[in-house]
């Protein structure tokens, strides 16, 4: 269950193998592409975007209707941008040895995050970085955070703040 008020709509985890899970959310299944593609996915998934998108639409739940209508950028394969999503999302989501396998795959470690501050610094380069695959700029990112939580527009105000780092220096770095 979910409504705009709740702190995320859109609720993007990893499942590890031999897990079972319910039918209350949807879940995506991997019929063709890699472990690297899947990590993608879960970056694009996992950044406020996807959840802001969502809202727009989204009362009590989350279903495939409104997830398969979510937009979809991918640069292909080697693409930096794309290849640091990949890379962060791996990291984020590979926590422990149930994701091993996985985890080599994509070319990550396991378990690599393991305090709050590279946590957080990490998810503000995700969203930075998926911000430059959307194609967005620094007013609709100031958009973004501050519609984000319409009873405090201020609530994103530090995230945002360093988003904007992250994505000032991918500015820079793409442009070359």
């Amino acid at each position: 269950m979910t409504n705009p008020t709740n702190t995320r709509t859109i609720v993007a985890a990893l499942i590890p193998p031999r897990v079972v899970i319910t039918n209350k959310g949807p879940y995506l299944l991997q019929t063709r592409g890699g472990c690297r593609d899947e990590a993608f996915v879960l970056g694009l998934l996992a950044w406020m975007i996807m959840d802001w998108c969502a809202r727009r639409t989204v009362e009590m739940s989350l279903n495939f209707h409104v997830l398969n209508a979510l937009p979809v950028p991918d640069p292909g394969e080697g693409h930096p941008v794309r290849d640091r999503v990949v890379e962060i999302a791996g990291r984020l989501a590979a926590v422990d040895d149930r994701f091993a396998d996985w985890a080599r795959n994509v070319g990550v470690p396991v378990g690599s995050v393991n305090d709050r501050k590279a946590k957080d610094d990490l998810i503000a380069e995700l969203d930075a970085c998926v911000a430059h695959l959307y194609g967005l700029d620094e007013d609709d990112l100031a958009v973004l955070y501050s519609t984000f939580d319409a009873r405090r527009p201020d609530r994103y105000a530090e995230h945002h703040a360093a988003v904007l780092v992250h994505f000032r220096r991918w500015s820079a770095a793409i442009s070359r």
